[in-house]
């Protein structure tokens, strides 16, 4: 039975430590709910909101589970009115203890459902439910729409807020290892990471399309995932940005929010991603960005609670990006390549361009040899062009997905390698990071550039990473004190734990350290004029 059991199912979090990420959010939410054990809290309700798939459901499952909570789940999309809700809730709120002397947790899921004629009383039937509650009560909503803050005035008022974040795609990776792992299927670290990254933090989703590329194979290669569809609605994307980019009027332009096919989040990146290409007029430019900008701390501000001023965020991102176009051709494509084509040394005449309705076609007049045409792919994909095998050219959109995702995974292993560095050398010079990376990381570059004694002396030095326990157990603090245990001995061996735990990732951070500074030692003397 477990075997024909779809994989989002058989690998169900059961207990906390199963949570892939968003530690914060399930912290607060564990104790929020830890305060029911003496008292209720000043606001009796939770509001848990974010994008599908990263279990902001499962959590209130486990926890409840964990602490000893009787679940009552209610779909609030099910019952979309006053009198369902207070038939189906009215008694139990009441009665926050069951006949097996356990406490109540509700849980109202879906409540983005709620909306539109159908819901007739039904919000301000939960906000009166959540007054007279005496068991803790957690809301879910998949999304934070236009008009929730109008929609869930009241019952936001009342409830805490908490926000999961969609997750990050090395987390999502690795889960998907330790399931192919699980199910004794070999899979390429290529297709793991391609999946994370086109789940765009969905976890669930990601875990539905390992199992469809995994479906009855032991290997799994990138050939295999050519059967996955893009679930972002790219197809849709480019028509919305073309009716903001193009509105003469305010109207015109705030109407492609209810269009749009993608987070609104997502919609914010896209914009910002081809502004320069469609305001190619400096000063237009400027404005937008300036737009852009006021549209961010509106957004920002929103989600800290005042949702009220969301629709500022939306009526900047549309009608102020509409209004900031004038006299722009929408030619800002070409300053972009111009400079990806020089910064390899070549001149523009080495390429030739023409426009087809898929974008602009990129094509090379001459053989450019081995080392820049790979240069020359690599500032092409920076920019949002794709190599088309077969045909040999590369194809730029005329609006392109977001980069600024792509060049943080391409920048990744880097940025760890950079991290250890300036790290160790912040211990060792008793400087911040900051200041290590502003002043001293530079001069040390150009120490060990021009002097290959000196980068051989540099080398022992900075790879001599010492593990001293008390220079841990100097700046450790602990989650519990005396007070959370019944006796002194049982806190005693919890900090013995803690600090085994704390020792062995010392360990183990260490041993990454050594690994990305030799690595980091090694792209230097690349670079170094004696070398």
């Amino acid at each position: 039975m477990t075997q024909n059991q779809p994989w989002t199912h058989k690998y169900r979090p059961e207990k906390r430590e199963d949570f892939v990420g968003n530690k914060r959010a399930v912290s607060e939410v564990e104790k929020w709910l830890k305060k029911w054990k003496n008292k209720p809290p000043r606001k009796k309700a939770l509001f848990i909101y974010g994008p599908p798939g990263i279990g902001k459901t499962s959590i209130a499952e486990v926890l409840a589970k964990e602490h000893d909570f009787e679940l009552i789940e209610v779909n609030a999309s099910d019952k979309r009115n006053k009198g369902t809700l207070e038939e189906d809730l009215g008694k139990t709120v009441k009665q926050n203890i069951t006949l097996f002397g356990k406490k109540r947790l509700i849980l109202i899921d879906e409540m983005d459902g709620l909306s539109g004629s159908q819901d007739r009383g039904g919000i301000s039937a939960i906000s009166n439910i959540i007054e007279e509650t005496t068991s803790p009560m957690i809301l879910v909503a998949n999304t934070i729409e236009e008009n929730m803050e109008s929609r869930f005035r009241s019952i936001l008022k009342k409830a805490k807020s908490i926000e999961f974040k969609p997750l990050k795609h090395q987390e999502i990776t690795l889960k998907l290892n330790q399931l192919a792992e699980k199910q004794e299927i070999t899979v390429n670290p290529e297709v793991l990471t391609e999946i994370a990254i086109k789940s765009n933090g969905d976890l669930r989703s990601a875990i539905n399309d390992l199992e469809i590329v995994a479906c009855g194979k032991e290997n799994v290669e990138l050939v295999d995932i050519k059967v996955l569809e893009k679930r972002d609605k790219l197809d849709y994307t480019p028509n919305i940005l073309n009716k903001i980019f193009t509105s003469r009027n305010f109207w015109e332009a705030r109407q492609t929010i209810n269009q749009c096919m993608i987070k609104y989040d997502d919609l914010y990146d896209w914009i910002y991603e081809n502004l320069p290409i469609v305001l190619d007029e400096p000063s237009e430019r400027l404005d937008a960005l300036e737009k852009l900008a006021k549209a961010d701390i509106y957004q920002n501000r929103a989600k800290s609670g005042n949702w009220r001023l969301l629709k500022y965020f939306f009526d900047l991102i549309t009608g102020g990006i509409a209004f900031s176009r004038e006299k722009s051709k929408g030619e800002g494509y070409k300053e972009q390549l111009n400079h990806s084509i020089r910064s390899v040394g070549l001149e523009p005449s080495a390429i030739s361009t023409s426009e087809i309705p898929e974008g602009i076609l990129i094509k090379s007049n001459r053989w450019l040899g081995k080392d820049k045409w790979s240069q020359l792919n690599k500032n092409l994909r920076g920019i949002g062009a794709n190599w088309i095998y077969g045909r040999n050219v590369w194809i730029l959109p005329y609006y392109r997905e977001p980069q600024t995702k792509w060049r943080y995974i391409f920048t990744y292993h880097q940025r760890r390698r950079l991290d250890s560095v300036t790290r160790n050398l912040a211990k060792k010079c008793h400087a911040s990071t900051d200041e290590v990376k502003r002043e001293i990381l530079p001069l040390i570059k150009h120490m060990i550039r021009n002097d290959e004694e000196m980068y051989d002396q540099f080398s022992i030095w900075l790879l001599d990473i010492s593990l001293n326990k008390m220079d841990y157990l100097r700046s450790m603090s602990f989650d519990k004190g005396p007070n959370d245990f019944v006796h002194l001995e049982n806190y005693s061996k919890y900090k013995q734990r803690e600090i085994e735990k704390m020792m062995e990732a010392a360990s183990e951070q260490r041993e990454t350290d050594i690994k990305n500074i030799d690595t980091w030692l090694n792209d230097e003397k690349k670079l170094a004029k004696w070398n």
